[in-house]
């Protein structure tokens, strides 16, 4: 079975790098189309940036479309980060001093992180608008779901071996199996974040990108409106 999950492991990481490749070029075939226009002087390139990190650290446009699901997900994705930053003591030797440092605020955040997913699916349940409730959707946020949950099961109740946790993890990034923990517990979770990883849309990891894109052609659309920007 350890086998098994190793190969799914390197098959889904093949998959996933693959499919970011593809849409990260597609995103680059699709921004080097320039407006007409659309140069942008000092003083428009600084709003375009601070527009752009208002997106993406505090998800701006979400504010003015759903505040109820604004407030979820900027705790859900400010949990998840933390998670995943607390799980690289799996997958890394030595330790850096930072993880260290980052143990008990992503311990936190994984108690958070499935409270912060059940308020995302009542609300994208309760709102009408069909985007926020498609299929697609909420099995991922079902899965994500599970995945918290289990994680905060094997620390608070069916802890599994630690050590062999260890082993399994940084012997699949360092290209040496070892083999997988003895818990059925830690097999679902660890599945269920290949399913995950394999489903996840990979728009969002260049999703940053994508926004400074919008907010510059935005700009540069005002600019070619109504004339510069001129910083007051």
């Amino acid at each position: 079975m350890g086998k098994l999950l190793i190969a799914a492991a390197y098959a889904v990481y093949a998959a996933f790098w693959i499919r970011f490749l593809m849409h990260l070029l597609v995103w680059w075939s699709a921004a080097r189309r320039q407006m007409p226009g659309a140069q942008l002087n000092p003083g428009s390139r600084t709003q375009v940036w601070v527009l752009t990190a208002f997106d993406v650290l505090l998800l701006g446009r979400l504010i003015n479309v759903n505040a109820a699901l604004w407030a979820g997900e900027w705790v859900f994705h400010a949990s998840f980060l933390l998670v995943l930053l607390r799980h690289l003591r799996f997958f890394l030797n030595p330790i850096p001093g930072w993880v260290w440092l980052l143990q008990t605020p992503g311990l936190v955040a994984g108690y958070i992180l499935p409270f912060s997913l059940i308020y995302i699916l009542v609300v994208r349940l309760l709102t009408k608008h069909e985007k926020y409730a498609s299929p697609a959707n909420m099995f991922l946020l079902a899965v994500a779901l599970i995945i918290s949950s289990a994680g905060v099961l094997m620390h608070a109740l069916i802890k599994p071996d630690l050590v062999a946790v260890k082993l399994f993890a940084f012997g699949i990034v360092s290209v040496s199996p070892a083999p997988a923990p003895a818990s059925i517990l830690f097999f679902v979770h660890f599945v269920l974040v290949l399913l995950l990883v394999l489903l996840l849309p990979t728009h969002i990891l260049t999703a940053p990108l994508v926004m400074l894109e919008a907010r510059r052609q935005e700009q540069a659309l005002r600019n070619v409106m109504h004339g510069p920007y001129e910083p007051r």
